[in-house]
Parts: structure tokens; C-alpha cells; sequence
């Protein structure tokens, strides 16, 4: 019997077709890697041959390594779908499940099987966010432990996930920010370790500072340089994280 045969024996016949556009995930993943090892080299070499007298260098500096980071961050989650996926990715609606396929192989499942449907409740409509395919987002768990992701990468995403909606109404509906939920007086904890860090790197910092720059290593250069605004972005992020968790919380 032919996989198309068998799948329609076990979920029926086939309702709509979604394919994944895995080639736009590793164009994105290419032009980010353009753009984060070249600004990445430029900032670290400008870190260790910094001049303390220029004004706003070091907040050059940082702009240009933060850069770096982005990209490189946006190039691993883009690759990281892609292979996830696998190459011809798709999906299709079945009268009575789901099924996900690619090169690899295809797999498929009752729709009494899906656990739960996680949708963010503000979708992302801005240009960047729809070339990395982040306008639309909805994760599948099934009841084996599977999870499926769908994003505006797929063809006809939104149209798939009320598919999946409609037929699963006993699904578990999240929105993906419940584990703010679960940490909450954690984002404070972690914003006070950030500021420690780096008050003790500002601290180091003043203590050296009558000392020949020969005398410090070029490593703890580069780590006091990185680690400052690493920690101010750390101690801001959970500072508002908890200030949005108390703010939105359920009462």
C-alpha cells in the first residue's frame, strides 16, 4: 500500500496541503552569518585596541558587537528550524488527524491526540518578523511527547492553525508566556546577580585603573568589556520581565 493510500486509510481524506518554505530559513540564516562575522571580527578587534580618550567609542563598540550577537543568534534559530524540519517540510489537514512530513519520512496523528496548541496572543507584523517567518506562530504538543511547529514560513499558517483550533477543541489554548508565570520573583533574583557581576567588574575596573595596561591581560580586557554590557542588559531584561509579570498577572 502507498503512503498516500495509507495515510488516507488512517485519517481520511486530505483536506488542505501546507507546505514549509525551508529554503527562505537558510537564505536567512546565509545573510545573517554575512552580517555577524564580519561586524563580530571588527568588534573584538576594536575592543582589544580600544582607545579609553575617545568619546563614545566604547558605546561603539558595543552597538557593533551587539550586532554581531543578533545576527548570530538569529542565524542559529533560522538553521536550526530548518533542520528541525528537514528539507521538503510540509503539512497536511486530514479529516481525522494531522499529518507531518518531509524528506526524511511522514508521520501522523488523530486530532484527539494534540495536548495542547500554543498561539502568542500578539502576532508579530513588522517586515523583519515576517522574513524570519515570526509573524505567525503556533506550537503542537502531542500526547507521544511530539511537537510540532508551525510559523509563517508555511504556507497558509494561519489558516492551518484554526484548522487545528477547530479540530481540537478539547486542547489545552496557550499563549507561550506562562513560564513568566512560574518564575516570577525569579526575574528580581536575576537582576540582582547581574548587577553584582557588574558592579564587581566596574569595581575591578577602578581598582586597575592606576595600572600600567600591560599589566592586565588582554582576556580580562575582553571580559570586562563584554561582561559590562552583557549585565545591564541582563539586570534591564529582568527588570522588565518582572515588572510586566506583576502588571499582567492573573488575579
Amino acid at each position: 500500500m502507498s503512503g498516500e493510500a495509507e495515510m488516507t486509510r488512517l485519517f481520511g481524506a486530505r483536506l488542505s496541503t501546507h507546505r514549509v518554505d525551508t529554503g527562505a530559513r537558510w537564505r536567512n540564516t546565509a545573510w545573517a552569518l554575512a552580517v555577524a562575522v564580519p561586524t563580530g571580527w571588527l568588534g573584538l578587534w576594536a575592543l582589544l585596541g580600544a582607545d579609553d580618550g575617545r568619546p563614545g567609542g566604547g558605546r561603539a563598540i558595543g552597538l557593533v558587537i551587539g550586532l554581531s550577537l543578533g545576527a548570530l543568534y538569529i542565524a542559529a534559530t533560522q538553521a536550526w528550524r530548518a533542520v528541525r524540519g528537514g528539507s521538503g517540510e510540509y503539512f497536511e489537514v486530514r479529516e481525522r488527524g494531522l499529518v507531518h512530513g518531509s524528506r526524511r519520512g511522514e508521520a501522523g496523528w488523530e486530532w484527539s491526540r494534540v495536548v495542547s496548541i500554543t498561539t502568542p496572543e500578539a502576532p508579530r507584523i513588522h517586515g523583519l518578523a515576517r522574513r524570519l517567518g515570526n509573524d505567525y506562530r503556533c506550537r503542537l504538543a502531542l500526547d507521544d511527547g511530539t511537537r510540532l511547529h508551525i510559523d509563517g514560513h508555511t504556507a497558509g499558517a494561519s489558516g492551518l492553525g484554526r484548522a487545528v483550533v477547530e479540530h481540537c477543541p478539547r486542547a489545552r489554548r496557550l499563549q507561550g508566556d506562562e513560564w513568566q508565570e512560574r518564575a516570577g520573583g525569579w526575574y528580581l533574583a536575576g537582576a540582582a546577580l547581574f548587577l553584582a557581576v557588574g558592579a564587581s567588574l566596574v569595581a575591578f575596573l577602578v581598582s586597575h585603573a592606576d595600572e600600567d595596561a600591560q599589566n592586565v591581560s588582554e582576556g580580562m580586557t575582553v571580559a570586562v568589556g563584554l561582561g559590562l554590557p552583557v549585565c545591564a542588559v541582563g539586570a534591564i531584561t529582568c527588570a522588565v520581565l518582572y515588572i510586566r509579570y506583576r502588571m499582567y498577572r492573573p488575579r
